[in-house]
């Protein structure tokens, strides 16, 4: 996202929507060409996602999502955060959580006709304004949008593929140790232990846990080589009932 965030006019809070849309159309062409190469004739279609969020989360009032390019002074009045390095700064917006999906719909009509769904990200952020919709200047975290999306339209598993092969104790260690698997109370007590690192697992642990909780199905966190294995149970992290 940083690419076309950094463009001339964000300065315009309410221009993120625009952006965050044409990034989403990119990743959705690049996935539904890829997964068409792959699965060999299957119906694959790419959709740009609006997400409804509530215009009293408090994610708005706290902006924490850095976007864009790296400046040299802060926008001026928008929030920001210098970089860690100290060599610049980025804008920060909020980061709401998912209501619920305006396209769910026409998901669930396209998964009922055999078609594979793609998309990049979490999706455009819309709020409720009376009878219509008004754009917030948000990024929606993918995993909840996922969570979310399985929920609804009542998937066999909520698969999360990231860039480390299992959920760990003690990540990052000399001891570290992989879980290969841990049911929702076991999830849960890690969680509140801080186990998992806020904004990488923990979100991901806690979104499998609402969804298998509501669901009394598994979910998985994995690697992109791991995928066919994890829905074996050979490979990844599983969260159970």
């Amino acid at each position: 996202m940083g690419r076309l965030l950094g463009a001339p006019g964000l300065g315009d809070p309410e221009s993120l929507d625009v952006h965050v849309a044409q990034t989403q159309g990119e990743l959705g062409y690049l996935l539904a060409e890829a997964l068409d190469a792959r699965l060999g004739g299957e119906a694959c279609a790419a959709l740009v996602t609006r997400v409804l969020v509530d215009e009293a989360d408090p994610a708005f009032a706290a902006p924490s999502k850095p976007v864009g390019a790296v400046l040299a002074a802060p926008p001026a009045g928008l929030p920001a955060v210098r970089m860690p390095d100290g060599r610049g700064w980025r804008r920060v917006v909020a980061s709401p959580r998912p209501v619920a999906v305006v396209e769910q719909a026409a998901i669930a009509t396209l998964l009922r006709s055999h078609h594979v769904v793609a998309g990049g990200g979490g999706g455009v952020a819309l709020a409720r304004a009376g009878a219509s919709r008004r754009p917030r200047p948000a990024v929606i975290d993918k995993d909840w949008v996922a969570g979310l999306l399985a929920g609804v339209l009542g998937a066999e598993r909520l698969l999360f593929v990231t860039d480390v092969s299992h959920a760990f104790d003690r990540f990052g260690r000399d001891d570290q140790a992989e879980i290969h698997a841990m049911n929702a109370a076991e999830a849960r007590a890690r969680l509140a232990a801080g186990i998992f690192a806020p904004g990488s697992m923990a979100p991901k642990v806690e979104i499998a846990v609402e969804f298998v909780e509501a669901s009394g199905r598994a979910a998985v966190i994995t690697t992109i080589g791991s995928i066919e294995a994890s829905l074996r149970g050979a490979a990844g992290t599983t969260i159970c009932p």
